[in-house]
């Protein structure tokens, strides 16, 4: 662990593995890459270096993973190559006696992917939302972010997602971000055998933080319970966070990524309570459960219905660290192919129910 309290996986990752060694099912999270802005802010904001999670999914025709990626949920070739980025391989364990799960368990999981695979659902700006999530549930108190770059990315991926909404591109289907993917396989495969649910622990919204400068946000620790202490402040009656502010443009939300990384390097004054942020932060939780068809029907319930997707809600740094029912395996290089594997390389073998 260093100075600043994040954890270094191969402190508990320790052993170097090959393709050899994973099986389909497997959970990879994948190190972030510091020259591109977005992946830089969530391992910031994580208190991480990793930014990204994905299934192993197959050993033939070709070695393949599946995750929920730039073009949406896809199949990708990988191979072992040393200098590619490092990926941490953990494997969920049998209850009791340990030992791990038979195929015949793990079918259920990589059934379940292949179901969003069939779907072939397009997810744009998938790591932006993965940002903005991250801004709004997790425990961002410890890392400085000035207001307007917080502003902007909740604008930007609200206006995005409502489009989505407003295209029905997915008729009820919703793409997932990298590591709500991995999540939601093992909860749909928990519905054959609860053992299989991942157990995410009671420490994951806190991180890997140490307190060496705690700026709590007004007994706060998450955007979204500001938001929700504000409305309440109000009675709930929260038109008075309405706010008419004009969407932000793709130049100047790359203008504001910038501007946030030069944030994270600093030490300023983290932001508080106020209008324009909890009028952007309701805004996107209203467009966020819409697209998830949670049903809310005034503030409290909204807020209700939030924190139940908040306790759902999972990031790389999550799955690399904060399962309770996974073993850490080790380490592998790994290059995923950015081109989406085609139909015929993709195994048919989790295709039928059972």
């Amino acid at each position: 662990m260093d100075k600043g309290g994040k954890k270094n996986p191969k402190d508990y990752y320790k052993k170097a593995l090959t393709l050899a060694d994973l099986k389909p099912g497997d959970i990879l999270t994948f190190e972030g890459e510091e020259n591109d802005t977005i992946s830089f802010l969530i391992m910031k904001l994580t208190n991480s270096v990793v930014t990204h999670g994905a299934l192993y999914f197959q050993d033939s025709p070709v070695k393949a993973l599946a995750d929920a990626g730039k073009s949406g949920l896809h199949a990708h070739k990988v191979e072992n190559k040393p200098k590619s980025r490092n990926v941490y391989v953990s494997r969920i364990k049998m209850p009791g006696q340990g030992g791990f799960f038979g195929d015949d368990k793990i079918y259920y999981v990589l059934h379940s992917a292949k179901g969003y695979l069939n779907s072939n659902l397009k997810y744009p700006y998938s790591d932006l939302v993965l940002l903005a999530l991250i801004m709004v549930f997790k425990d961002i108190s410890k890392v400085s972010i000035s207001l307007p770059v917080i502003l902007g990315v909740l604008k930007f991926v609200t206006v995005e997602i409502k489009r989505l909404i407003d295209a029905r591109m997915h008729e009820g289907k919703h793409p997932m971000v990298c590591s709500a993917f991995v999540y939601q396989c093992y909860l749909d495969a928990g519905k054959k055998d609860e053992r299989l649910k991942l157990n995410l622990n009671a420490d994951a919204d806190m991180g890997d933080f140490t307190c060496r400068s705690v700026r709590q946000l007004q007994g706060a620790k998450t955007l979204f319970e500001l938001y929700a202490e504000h409305a309440e402040e109000y009675n709930y009656k929260t038109e008075v966070f309405a706010t008419r502010e004009p969407e932000v443009t793709k130049e100047e939300l790359d203008a504001l990524l910038k501007q946030g990384v030069e944030d994270v390097k600093g030490d300023r004054v983290m932001v508080l309570k106020n209008f324009s942020l909890s009028g952007v932060i309701e805004k996107f939780l209203e467009v966020l459960l819409d697209y998830y068809g949670i049903e809310w029907k005034d503030t409290e319930s909204l807020i209700e219905k939030a924190r139940k997707f908040q306790s759902m809600f999972v990031t790389p740094n999550d799955l690399c660290f904060h399962i309770d029912n996974t073993e850490k395996l080790g380490y592998i290089a790994l290059d995923r192919h950015s081109k989406d594997l085609p139909d015929e390389e993709i195994t048919t073998k989790y295709d039928a129910e059972k």
